[in-house]
């Protein structure tokens, strides 16, 4: 099976902290193409980049630029989703999912907060899955049917139109962690996270190696 990586932005960030994220996303593909959908041109780092403007930031915002992007990478099988504000495992990319009609989540992941000294715990989410192209293709047009282009105001889509974003899902687990990172820039500043607090992470290291070297 033939893998791609989905990459999606909204360009809120600092170019300094996206470029850094994408260097590392970059350093960890292999071979795979990478299909980037953005609020501003990107060609400079992507050779497949579609930019769709300043569209503003929601759940229903990304959610269309994902199905944007499943749209164009046909020549794979699967894809594997990476964010702006997250940084990824050299392992995350490796995983093949064992079915295309299902859409598998990593189970391993944490968050950066907002001015925080600390990592969390935090429970699957898009930022980290992998899906059969077509599978989620397919839920991505069943969600947005009959939907506007562009929509700012449905935050948590699609909880607006009373449908969640997967009935269900596999899990899987890298070995290393993936975590998301708050800078205060993007959607939300804060986001729900486990109690127990972590100064540091294997292969990552601390909190203060990753704030100095990701720019953040």
């Amino acid at each position: 099976m033939k893998g791609a990586i989905i990459y999606i932005s909204s360009n809120r960030e600092t170019p300094e902290f996206e470029y850094k994220i994408i260097e590392d996303m970059m350093s960890k593909k292999g071979d795979m193409v990478v299909y980037a959908v953005t609020q501003e041109p990107m060609e400079d780092v992507f050779e497949f980049n579609w930019w769709v403007g300043d569209v503003g930031t929601s759940g229903f915002n990304f959610c269309r630029q994902l199905q944007m992007a499943l749209m164009e990478a046909v020549a794979a099988d699967y894809v594997i989703s990476c964010e702006a504000d997250c940084l990824y495992s050299p392992d995350y990319f490796k995983f093949v999912p064992s079915k295309l009609d299902r859409v598998y989540r990593n189970t391993n992941n944490y968050v950066l907060p907002y001015q925080s000294d600390s990592f969390y715990s935090k429970e699957s989410q898009t930022a980290f899955q992998v899906a059969g192209r077509e599978f989620l293709l397919d839920r991505l047009n069943y969600l947005l049917k009959d939907q506007p282009l562009w929509d700012t105001e449905m935050k948590n889509f699609p909880k607006e139109i009373g449908k969640p974003f997967l009935e269900d899902w596999d899990n899987f687990r890298t070995k290393y962690a993936c975590f998301g990172i708050k800078t205060g820039r993007g959607m939300r500043k804060q986001t729900r996270h486990g109690k127990e607090k972590f100064t540091e992470l294997p292969y990552w290291g601390t909190v203060k190696q990753v704030r100095e070297k990701y720019l953040i």
